[in-house]
């Protein structure tokens, strides 16, 4: 048997008492009867529904003639017929009219073909709306259910997703431009609805509310002033005040929560500025979104061991998953792709990201047709692999562009590629004056050329008070090493706000 409590309350005089019934039944209208007294006298036929065995209710009577039902939580369930005169249920500060109660969100009034159904009980979730009918009442088409939504100014929501169901059927559809659903429909004279009843007259309807919290918070930690709309989906578009602004030196971080201050995860949130400023993104698990923030993946991994190899050379096969990475995580697709190289085998590891860099035309084999994979890849080749995935996303001019190392002349194969990242600032040849573009190029050589290719920038001091958070190797520890913070870079996760050579990252 499972106890629950219920307060009982009228105009001067407020009970409790315990309610037993067996787990997995339902207080219906049906069986709805609760005895109970005030001042020695009893009052019976306690309206209520009981939706789940483990919710404690609360019954509520302000008046005679006017019950709520509420959670533990505070939320109402449940509001029946005749508010009375000057009664706000819905605490919205303005009197109840008669059939119909005002909502954060939408009014919601329900009818069938006689006029406004009594006790039905209406949810709002997630934008949609759920209308469970009383006992009596069934899903039929003589006697169509009409559920009407209207925001909270009034006006008709179209597109609205309703479900209507009895003890039996259930039936979903979506408003249309009238913000009606009537549900079934009709088939006999080739479909058709009637209107149903209106808000106005006669007895009570029942509403339901979605409510949506916006916290927001700038840069410097302090919390935001903020006007929010939900619209039928949803979706939650937040304006920042005057003076607040949608820029690289500017972010905000959003959280959003429902009426109980429980996380609304996959919310989508655009953010506006009172000028032109705009981002969108969606909340994660917490609730939580920063804006604007750029998603940057991890595009290199380390070793089983712990480590992560700078100095080692870096395989072809290696950096063309790199590539594909990259190109992938820009263009929002998945990876994949035939290799038409004859020493890519298709059950490689590797063959999806060849294939791949082969329809951008990324990567060049050689002239026996071959790519080589497990072949260290060079100095010479990685930054001509490199230019070719800029120009996928920019406009490359190699034209005019010159560099003067002591080992590569004008005839050079890959000279126009060098003197491109020489001149864009992706690379720096050494000491000497050289460049030794046929050196095989070190693991460590190509996070940096990727990072600057990318525009992507390590945030140090980030990276230094949650060094122990983030994926780090046994051999890369000292932030001394000229390195270290590339490393991160390319081996975290993070979002970032982004402007000229900086990156802040944000949670």
């Amino acid at each position: 048997m499972a106890t629950k409590t219920f307060t009982i309350t009228n105009a001067n005089v407020s009970k409790t008492f315990e309610f037993r019934i067996k787990k997995g039944e339902m207080l219906s209208f049906s069986n709805r009867s609760i005895s109970t007294d005030f001042n020695g006298k009893k009052q019976n036929s306690v309206k209520g529904i009981w939706r789940t065995p483990t919710e404690t209710l609360e019954i509520v009577s302000k008046i005679e003639g006017s019950w709520r039902v509420l959670n533990k939580n505070g939320d109402r369930h449940f509001v029946p017929k005749k508010p009375g005169k000057g009664e706000d249920t819905d605490g919205d500060g303005v009197e109840d009219k008669p059939g119909e109660i005002e909502t954060v969100t939408y009014k919601v009034s329900v009818n069938d073909t006689k006029g406004i159904i009594n006790n039905a009980f209406v949810e709002i979730k997630d934008g949609k709306v759920y209308v469970t009918l009383p006992d009596k009442h069934t899903l039929t088409t003589s006697n169509q259910t009409t559920v009407t939504v209207l925001n909270k100014d009034g006006n008709a929501v179209k597109g609205v997703s309703v479900t209507i169901k009895d003890k039996t059927t259930e039936k979903t559809a979506s408003t249309d431009s009238n913000g009606k659903v009537t549900l079934p429909v009709k088939t006999s004279n080739g479909g058709g609805s009637s209107s149903g009843g209106s808000f106005g007259g006669g007895g009570g309807s029942y509403s339901s509310y979605s409510t949506v919290n916006v916290k927001v918070i700038d840069k410097d930690g302090k919390a935001v002033s903020v006007t929010k709309s939900v619209d039928s989906k949803g979706n939650v578009t937040v304006t920042l005040p005057t003076g607040k602004v949608i820029d690289s030196e500017n972010y905000y971080t959003v959280t959003v929560t429902d009426s109980k201050g429980a996380a609304k995860a996959d919310t989508t949130v655009t953010l506006k500025d009172r000028k032109t400023g705009t981002a969108t993104g969606t909340t994660d698990k917490n609730g939580m979104l920063t804006l604007p923030a750029t998603e940057h993946k991890a595009y290199i991994v380390g070793y089983n061991d712990g480590t992560f190899k700078p100095d080692s050379n870096m395989s072809r096969a290696e950096a063309a998953a790199i590539f594909a990475r990259l190109i992938a995580e820009a263009k929002g697709e998945s990876i994949s792709g035939k290799a038409s190289f004859k020493d890519v085998d298709k059950n490689e590891w590797y063959a999806g990201y060849v294939g791949y860099l082969e329809k951008y035309d990324v990567i060049n084999g050689y002239n026996d047709g071959t790519f080589k994979p497990d072949a260290s890849v060079t100095r010479a080749e990685f930054v001509a692999m490199t230019v070719r995935y800029y120009d996928l996303f920019n406009d490359v001019n190699k034209t005019g562009n010159t560099v003067k190392y002591t080992d590569v002349e004008n005839s050079y194969w890959a000279y126009s590629d060098i003197a491109f990242a020489k001149n864009i600032g992706w690379l720096n040849g050494y000491s000497d004056g050289s460049f030794r573009g046929d050196n095989d190029i070190t693991r460590a050589e190509v996070v940096t050329v990727v990072n600057r290719a990318t525009g992507r920038v390590a945030d140090k001091e980030y990276v230094k008070d949650n060094f122990t958070k983030l994926n780090r190797f046994t051999d890369v520890t000292d932030s001394n090493m000229w390195y270290f913070f590339d490393v991160a870079e390319s081996c975290n996760n993070h979002k970032a706000v982004t402007s000229a050579n900086n990156e802040v990252w944000v949670k």
